[in-house]
């Protein structure tokens, strides 16, 4: 007999049918799920580990999903790097092979490298130019310049063998590579061009000419365009983009770190003819980035240099103009500066003073006295940056005084701090862009020979059939050399740990593709066997060693480029050897770190599913007998609920 529940007992009998509704519901999620509780309340103490443990797994996911990407940038760096030092051996193998034929003997020789010369007419009044040095055949010596054949009869059996005696009593002794044998004169290749005016007596006559043969131009041809072709395979390689950007663009991701605006060989030779524009010589000029407007010039003057030929310069109206200062010594920048002519270098006390310069760039003193200002070109810097080496070509004077304290010159009573500043680097090819719009004979390029030391002169070579004496007032235009290299310098240390990272510092104006691209440039440009007829009115004399000195600076280039074992390693990357082995110790510490991550991740995993699951088995079993007992549960209930008084009195 049940009893008439009350409303206590009746509230008693639905909390346990709900408990064990709750019991069945969880042995369910448990059977379903094999979790212990659909939420972290129902873990109880271990909650807190449970969270714990799940955020590490977190960050150890995060970190393998991301190294994901690393190593897929690894891998197309470690691609294209190879693809580059195959594409440089096959070139060096055919430079090798190249460099091994008499270089000096392929130049052309059209005046045969001999004068012979007969009776007839009088040779007075014509000229003979030898090594650059115009000499005049007159009838006295009263010039140092002059060749005295003044006795000599023209009409003489023997006027030609006179006339080798004249020539060998003017030059025998300073040149022992002249040949004097009866009416023959020899001298060596291209010492003697058109400008010599003896050339066209008919009673002179020239050698046989020695032009390049089938072969030998073949062999040129090859080299040039394999070197052209692994230009444009550098460029495209190092113009990689995976990820969403350029992995060689040194942090500027949004644009092609290589700019290579030529596709064929003819139109880079058409740039770089090798004559008036030869490829960049250093390191400065090739990566330079400068540009100066009429904003900083005033008005401009263009003119021809006084050696004539393809040399001109440029004027500008403000003095400074072509200069942008770089260090202002004092104190504290650099200490007290000293002069050493003996070494041809400027030291000062303190460390990186001149950390700011590079090898290549035109240094300009001012403010440190007559005996020191002026243009230099640097050849190197320290690498405490306290000394700068200049180049040869541009001598530190003898110095009475060679050091000024705190870097100061007194003169007049007046103090001033020495300033070094830059200008175009020597070698710097520059596009006078929007000079053509204001007169269309004025050259579209030029490249720099050096600058004067008020900064208002530029020296320059350029096509002397595209430059006129002009004066501009305008400010439609524009100067400015332009680096192959448009990325930036940034270094990212990108985290694979917690507690480990790599370096991705590889950028594509590494010195590694820097000497590769500047040998490939130095091959590939016009004349790189200068195959002008001497015989012409020339204004300069053909040099046979330019080829000589082509193919062995090339050749020091690339094998630097592609291993250097530590010779002139000027700053990071400095050869395909150290980025391939940077590249694969990145890519082992990456591996190894997966790996590490993997193990880390399983642990953790392992450590979680510990705390968080059941045997589903189990709680399946509990499931059934929970299905049971509310069953029950859910009949007494009902039996509860459906006993009434009223039921009862009947």
């Amino acid at each position: 007999m049940v009893r008439v529940p009350t409303y206590a007992s009746q509230m008693n009998l639905t909390r346990h049918t709900l408990n064990n509704q709750y019991q069945l519901d969880l042995y369910t999620f448990q059977a379903t799920t094999g979790l212990k509780a659909p939420n972290y309340s129902g873990y109880g103490m271990s909650a807190y580990n449970i969270v714990n443990l799940e955020a590490a797994l977190g960050v150890t996911s995060n970190f393998m999903e991301n190294n994901k990407i690393l190593e897929v940038e690894i891998k197309a760096l470690n691609t294209s790097v190879e693809a580059i030092d195959k594409s440089i051996n096959d070139f060096k193998s055919i430079l090798n092979d190249f460099s091994g034929q008499d270089l000096p003997n392929i130049t052309p020789d059209y005046t045969g490298g001999e004068l012979v010369f007969s009776k007839g007419e009088s040779l007075i009044g014509k000229t003979l130019t030898l090594n650059g040095t115009q000499y005049t055949f007159a009838a006295d010596a009263a010039l140092d310049t002059n060749i005295d054949i003044g006795a000599l009869d023209p009409n003489s059996d023997d006027y030609g063998t006179e006339v080798v005696e004249a020539l060998k009593q003017k030059f025998s002794a300073d040149n022992p590579d002249f040949a004097f044998e009866g009416n023959k004169f020899t001298f060596p290749l291209y010492t003697v061009n058109g400008t010599s005016t003896v050339l066209d007596s008919p009673n002179v006559a020239t050698g046989e000419p020695h032009i390049m043969g089938k072969d030998q131009y073949l062999n040129m041809q090859q080299l040039q365009t394999s070197a052209f072709s692994a230009m444009k395979m550098i460029a495209d390689s190092l113009n990689t983009y995976v990820n969403g950007k350029y992995i060689f663009g040194g942090g500027v991701s949004s644009q092609a770190p290589i700019s290579f605006p030529f596709n064929t060989l003819e139109e880079f030779q058409s740039y770089y003819d090798g004559i008036n524009i030869q490829y960049p010589q250093n390191t400065s000029a090739n990566l330079s980035n400068r540009n100066v407007t009429s904003r900083e010039t005033g008005k401009i003057t263009l003119s021809t240099a006084p050696e004539g030929g393809n040399h001109g310069v440029i004027t500008a109206e403000n003095a400074g103009a072509f200069l942008k200062e770089a260090v202002k010594a004092n104190e504290k920048t650099t200490g007290d500066i000293t002069f050493d002519a003996a070494n041809n270098t400027i030291y000062a006390q303190e460390y990186g003073a001149f950390n700011s310069l590079s090898a290549g760039d035109t240094l300009v003193i001012n403010n440190a006295g007559d005996d020191k200002n002026g243009a230099y070109i640097i050849k190197s810097v320290s690498e405490d940056g306290r000394t700068i080496t200049f180049d040869e070509k541009t001598p530190i004077r003898p110095q009475a005084d060679p050091t000024l304290p705190n870097g100061e010159y007194t003169d007049g009573g007046v103090t001033n701090n020495v300033t070094f500043s830059t200008s175009f680097p020597v070698g710097a090819v520059i596009n006078m862009n929007g000079f053509q719009d204001i007169n269309r004979n004025i050259a579209e390029n030029v490249q720099v020979t050096g600058v004067s030391a008020d900064g208002k002169e530029l020296y320059v070579t350029m096509n002397p059939d595209r430059w006129i004496d002009i004066t501009i007032d305008s400010p439609n235009w524009e100067m400015s050399a332009e680096s192959y290299y448009r990325g930036g310098d940034l270094s990212t240390e990108r985290m694979i740990t917690e507690n480990q990272s790599v370096t991705m510092d590889i950028n594509a104006k590494d010195p590694a593709f820097e000497k590769l691209f500047r040998a490939l440039g130095t091959i590939a440009q016009g004349n790189l066997v200068d195959t002008r007829d001497p015989a012409d009115d020339l204004d300069s004399l053909i040099d046979p060693q330019t080829v000589v000195d082509r193919i062995n600076e090339a050749l020091d280039l690339v094998s630097e480029g592609i291993f250097n074992g530590g010779k002139n390693a000027e700053g990071k990357n400095a050869d395909l050897y150290t980025i391939q082995a940077k590249i694969n110790s990145n890519y082992i510490v990456l591996n190894n770190a997966n790996d590490n991550l993997t193990q880390v991740k399983t642990n953790l995993e392992n450590s979680v599913d510990s705390l968080k699951n059941v045997n589903r088995e189990e709680a399946l079993t509990k499931a059934i007998m929970a299905y049971n007992t509310l069953n029950s549960s859910y009949a007494a209930l009902q039996q509860a609920l459906n006993a009434s008084l009223l039921n009862y009195m009947k």
